[in-house]
């Protein structure tokens, strides 16, 4: 009996040894391997991905870090020598007046006083006739002199002014040219040109000014010569019908007897 329940006891006990041994699949273990090193392969090749973009990137940056270095960054370049005073100088309008406005400040009286600083004799505003009379002169009548006299005075007044400021100009044309000679970037460089460009417009615009000042003289002075031609035709006109009209009278006081005079009958 007792070696009956050791037998039995034997038989529970491989059953229970048997019920805790651990199986080992070698396929699943292998399969496992296989899918960690294909995920750490895609792991490497998303890594050497991002250092490829991070080459590329600090690439990119290294030459945009050089162009802006070589070219410069226009938006940063907000003072350039000579910009502003090219502003001031286009904004100026000059001194010099419009033929119009000239016209129609002439004044005859001033016509008469005028001497050119010494160069002429000026006019009194009376005459005295052979017999000693003091006959007023008509104002009126010299104000077409006084009208040109005017343009010559707006034509030196132009050119003083031009002359001062052509000189500032060129001045700031000699620093501008200085400062492009010293600039280190192309965007620099470019602005600089744009203001030198503006700097030669505006001087060539301003001597212009000297050009317009002399032909309103110019035109001033045809126009008085047209004046005292077409006072002289108006002159030659009323002469002509003077004459004619005196030879008329005449002829109508020394009229010619035409009817053969009558004699009484001789005996």
């Amino acid at each position: 009996m007792k070696f009956i329940v050791s037998i039995t006891t034997l038989l529970v006990a491989a059953s229970l040894a048997n019920a805790q041994v651990v199986v080992i699949d070698p396929t699943a273990i292998a399969h496992n391997q296989a899918n960690h090193v294909v995920d750490l392969a895609k792991y490497v090749e998303m890594v050497n991905n991002q250092i490829r973009q991070i080459n590329t990137m600090t690439q990119e940056l290294q030459q945009v870090t050089a162009y802006v270095k070589a070219f410069g960054d226009p938006s940063k370049l907000l003072n350039i020598v000579g910009a502003n005073q090219l502003i001031g100088s286009l904004q100026q309008t000059g001194v010099g007046q419009t033929l119009t406005q000239l016209q129609r400040s002439a004044n005859g009286l001033q016509a008469l006083q005028y001497n050119g600083n010494g160069l002429y004799q000026s006019l009194g505003q009376t005459f005295t006739t052979p017999s000693g009379a003091q006959v007023p002169r008509f104002e009126d009548l010299y104000r077409k002199y006084g009208a040109i006299q005017d343009d010559s005075r707006n034509c030196q007044s132009v050119t003083n002014d031009v002359v001062a400021r052509r000189k500032t100009l060129r001045d700031e044309i000699a620093a501008t040219t200085q400062k492009l000679q010293a600039s280190t970037t192309d965007a620099e460089t470019q602005k600089l040109n744009g203001v030198l460009t503006g700097y030669n417009a505006e001087l060539a615009t301003v001597d212009h000014e000297i050009d317009n000042a002399a032909a309103q003289v110019a035109t001033q002075d045809a126009e008085n010569r047209a004046d005292r031609e077409r006072q002289e035709q108006a002159r030659r006109e009323e002469r002509q019908a003077q004459m004619e009209e005196s030879l008329q009278q005449y002829g109508e006081v020394f009229r010619l007897e035409t009817t053969p005079p009558s004699f009484p009958n001789s005996r």
